[in-house]
Parts: structure tokens; C-alpha cells; sequence
């Protein structure tokens, strides 16, 4: 089986990719224009691509990535230092720049400070957020965008599959953690695991059915459901079905009232809720809880006792697995990764930051379709860092175009500047009295 699937991978990379180039014109509409199209998709590629490219300095090509896209955004003129106008991202950009500084601060000052060479990826992360402060001044894209770069980064990882052999695929488990795929066995292309890819394909899918209709949506959808499908990830199922009921629930409300902006009470209330119940899972986890995740969370709530308001600096996780105190995974959750980091105060910067991403304007009145990544994003970090706010890797394209979404589907439309006509001549008040004169004068020349 996993032959079949891995020449469906391949073929269906291929095909995606051809589509990809023949809807070039439609994927530099979703960004906006043909340049940040290139810009952001190719950011995006060459992260995912960078383990395969330079294997264990990839950490060093992301780092030059991100001094690349700096450099074009203030080579090109397109970054301006004044940032966005939207006052809801400016908030929710400073709200993720005081969560990185907090980090960095208290891993600075927490015992003999930065452990290991993390200095860099805290660097890497603060360039990232000035590049998008800068990209955000102009560059606006709906969440077509997104179903476009998850389809170029899936194609990307499926390709080589047939060719591959059996190096794609991680085998099956058993005993009490047994998870395995209709292909017999786990696929992770070239990254070490298959929940990476399902994550990947997950946010792909999401975005395809609030941007996406009839063939175009069934093809894509079809692309991402055999990715996670082959992945066997049940974190990817569930995940997914829970933001259904949100979609569901979306069309329903856009059908009876559309609305530009999700109440700020609803955002809060979901954040806290999210926050409060991750807080929870993370206290009150065995070491054998969801899949052994525990064993994680055990492991770092011990050493983080004693410092729950502050936290510890997440290098000293790096320390912890260098001496055996703590397991050879990453946290397997955005919300632990973030307690562990900076504490309480970090966690209340990231719900603030989630919360005033989810409150965003969008301009064409589908907020509550607009903004069904951005509660995958809640769902999915109980169980798996999406975004870890302190580095860069192959998953960072999905928060810089959450950041820059402003449509659901189209393009947002820019808004030239006024000129003297447009302060004088309002079109809606004298529109009728300029087609009765047309009319008039159409008339006189007969």
C-alpha cells in the first residue's frame, strides 16, 4: 500500500504544482501582486525545503531567508517603518513582539541564562516580525493566499515520495500508542514526523473551504485529505472536525447578518477558554496522557516549579534533554511551549495576541469564514507548537499570512489615495443626477 500511495503522492504533487503555475495569475491576485506572491511563497518553500537542503545548518538557511525577505522588503520600497494602518494589527504585532522580548528576557536572566546557541533563533524571530510590520503597511491578501502556499509547500513534501521508497514513511506503531494509516505505514516525507505534514495539510484544508468552490475546492481538498489520510494523524481528524462545527456555524451566521468583525467578547471568551482548558490539560496530565504527550508536560511543569508566573526560558528545555531529565520531543503543545518560556505572563501575551488577530477587520464581511485558521490555530496548539513565537521554521508562513489575511476569498481591494475630485464629488450622492444629464445630453446630440 505504501507504494499506491506514494506514486497518488507523487502524481498529485505534480499535477497541484502544473495547476499552481498555470493559476499564477490567480495566486498573485490572492496576494495582492505578483511580488509578494513570489516573496512569500517562495519564503515558504525554501523553509519547508531547508532540512533537505543543508540538513543540520538549516536553522543558519532560515536564518539568511529571513535577512533576505528583510532586505527586499526595504529594497523595494514596500516596507514602510510606519507599519499598518489597521489598529487591531498593530496591537496584535506588538502583542507577539512583547511575547519574544518577555521570552528572551526571562531566559536571559533565569539561572545561567541562554543555554546552547538559541541566541540566534531569538534574532531570527524579532527580523521576522519587523519584516511583517513592514510587509503589513501595504500588503494585504485574503486566505486564498494561504490555500495556494499550503498546496506549493504539500507539493513540494509529496513529489519525491515514489522515488523515495520506504525514506518517507515512518512505521506503523503498536501496543497501547498503536496508529497507523491505510497506506500501512506513517508518512512524513522528509521531515522526522508525520503530524508535520498532517499539520501542513490541515491549514491547507481549512483555508481551500473558506476560499475554494466547486472543482477547484474538490481538487484541492481531495490533495489534502490523502496527505493526512496517508499521515494516519488523528490530531489532524480531530482538529479538523472541530473547526467544521466552526465553519458550519460561520455560513450560517454570514447567510443571516455578514459581518466585517468578530465581537472582541467572542474572541476573549474562546481564547480564555482555550487558554484556561490548556492550563488545565498541562496540570493535570499523567505521563501517558493523549499519547504520551504527558510525559512532555510532566516533565516540564517539575522544572518549572516554583516559576509558573515567569517561567524558565525555553533553552532550558535544551538543557533538561542534554542531561536525561526531560524526553527528545519539542513540547507537543503551543500553549506549554509558552508557559514554559515566559509563564503566566507569556500566556496571557499569546491569548492577547489571538485574540486581536481573530478581532481583525476583514473588508469583505466574511470575518467568521476569514477567520477559521486562526481557530484551527487555538485548536491545534493544545497538541502541537504551530507557531513557536521565538524561531523560525517550515510552519511560520502560516503566521505571517494569518497576520497579513484580510478577505476571505478576493483580493482586498486597495483604496487609492483621495484626490480633488474625491473630496468634492462624492459618487453616491450625485451618481443619479449624473446619468439624468447623460441622458439629457445623449438626447440634444440625437
Amino acid at each position: 500500500m505504501t507504494t499506491i500511495f506514494g506514486v497518488l503522492l507523487t502524481v498529485g504533487g505534480v499535477a497541484v504544482a502544473l495547476w499552481l503555475i498555470r493559476m499564477r495569475r490567480s495566486v498573485a491576485t490572492a496576494f495582492g501582486d505578483p511580488a509578494s506572491a513570489v516573496a512569500l511563497v517562495g519564503f515558504a518553500l525554501l523553509t519547508n525545503a531547508a532540512p533537505a537542503l543543508a540538513g543540520s545548518h538549516s536553522s543558519m538557511l532560515i536564518g539568511v531567508l529571513v535577512v533576505a525577505l528583510l532586505a527586499w522588503l526595504a529594497l523595494s520600497g514596500r516596507g514602510l517603518l510606519r507599519g499598518p494602518s489597521d489598529l487591531w494589527l498593530r496591537i496584535s504585532l506588538a502583542m507577539a513582539g512583547g511575547l519574544l522580548a518577555w521570552c528572551a528576557l526571562i531566559d536571559i536572566v533565569t539561572g545561567t541564562g541562554i543555554y546552547g546557541s538559541r541566541l540566534p533563533a531569538y534574532g531570527a524571530a524579532g527580523l521576522l516580525l519587523i519584516a511583517v510590520w513592514m510587509m503589513a503597511a501595504r500588503t494585504t491578501v485574503s486566505v486564498r493566499a494561504m490555500a495556494y502556499t499550503g498546496l506549493a509547500v504539500l507539493a513540494l513534501l509529496a513529489i519525491p515520495t515514489a522515488l523515495s521508497g520506504q525514506a518517507a514513511w515512518r512505521a506503523c506503531t503498536g501496543g497501547k500508542l498503536e496508529k497507523c494509516s491505510l497506506a500501512g505505514a506513517l508518512f512524513k516525507s522528509f521531515y522526522n514526523s508525520e503530524n508535520y505534514a498532517a499539520m501542513l495539510a490541515s491549514f491547507t484544508l481549512v483555508a481551500a473551504f473558506c476560499a475554494m468552490r466547486r472543482a477547484e475546492l474538490v481538487a484541492t481538498a481531495s490533495f489534502c485529505l490523502l496527505v493526512i489520510v496517508a499521515t494516519g494523524s488523528r490530531t489532524s481528524y480531530l482538529a479538523v472536525g472541530a473547526v467544521a462545527v466552526w465553519m458550519l456555524g460561520a455560513l450560517l451566521v454570514q447567510r443571516l447578518r455578514p459581518s466585517p468583525r468578530i465581537p472582541f467578547a467572542l474572541c476573549v471568551a474562546l481564547v480564555v477558554g482555550a487558554l484556561t482548558a490548556a492550563t488545565y490539560l498541562m496540570w493535570s496530565a499523567s505521563k501517558t496522557t493523549l499519547s504520551n504527550r504527558g510525559n512532555i508536560w510532566v516533565a516540564a511543569r517539575e522544572y518549572l516549579s516554583g516559576r509558573e508566573a515567569v517561567g524558565v526560558g525555553v533553552s532550558k528545555w535544551y538543557y533538561l534533554q542534554d542531561i536525561e531529565k526531560a524526553p527528545t520531543h519539542f513540547f507537543h503543545s503551543g500553549y506549554v511551549l509558552v508557559i514554559f518560556s515566559g509563564g503566566l505572563v507569556a500566556l496571557t501575551l499569546f491569548g492577547l495576541w489571538m485574540a486581536t488577530l481573530l478581532h481583525r477587520n476583514v473588508e469583505d464581511g466574511h470575518a467568521f469564514t476569514a477567520k477559521a485558521p486562526v481557530v484551527l490555530l487555538v485548536v491545534y496548539s493544545f497538541t502541537e507548537v504551530v507557531w513557536n513565537p521565538l524561531s523560525v521554521d517550515g510552519l511560520t508562513w502560516i503566521i505571517v499570512l494569518l497576520a497579513l489575511t484580510a478577505s476571505a476569498s478576493a483580493a482586498p481591494a486597495r483604496k487609492p489615495a483621495p484626490g480633488p475630485v474625491d473630496l468634492v464629488d462624492h459618487p453616491g450622492r450625485f451618481a443619479a443626477l449624473r446619468r439624468l444629464t447623460g441622458r439629457h445630453d445623449a438626447a440634444a446630440a440625437r
